[in-house]
């Protein structure tokens, strides 16, 4: 999902706050599986322009965005083709989440049972997602947009 060469190239969009254009704009970065966790493959699409008092979002922000692929979130109301803005910061127990777990990028929701953090779908007919060797968020659900059909 997000590779090291654009890590950095959104921290210095993100540090740059001396461009007033940089609040209003959150960087796409292509889409993310809500289905089986797979590999992707990172890239920047352009950016989204939102109003960030809307999302009540701080001027320090640093988010993203992503479209979402697949139906494993669809009762927390999360559906294919929705776009779903990621904060980067640390997840609680319930948060959705997109999260690297054993090299592979999923958006789930965050669990910690017993000291124990796994992802888990809001779709039964998708399993738990326990991780084998690392469970990195990559990002906190922030807002969602849907767009309508025209």
């Amino acid at each position: 999902m997000i590779n090291p060469c654009q890590t950095r190239a959104l921290n210095l969009l993100w540090l740059s706050e001396g461009r007033s254009w940089i609040r209003h704009q959150v960087p796409f970065l292509g889409s993310i599986i809500a289905g089986r966790p797979e590999i992707q493959d990172g890239r920047v699409d352009g950016c989204i322009e939102i109003d960030p008092s809307t999302l009540r979002l701080p001027k320090n922000a640093r988010t993203f965005a992503l479209k979402v692929r697949g139906d494993s979130m669809r009762n927390a109301a999360i559906l294919e083709g929705d776009i779903v803005i990621m904060e980067f910061r640390e997840a609680k127990h319930g948060d959705i989440v997109a999260a690297l777990i054993d090299g592979e990028t999923t958006l789930k929701r965050f669990i910690v049972q017993g000291g124990v953090p796994y992802l888990r779908a809001s779709n039964p007919k998708y399993p738990d997602l326990i991780p084998a060797r690392e469970l990195v968020i990559q990002g906190v659900q922030i807002a969602l947009l849907r767009l309508s059909e025209r």
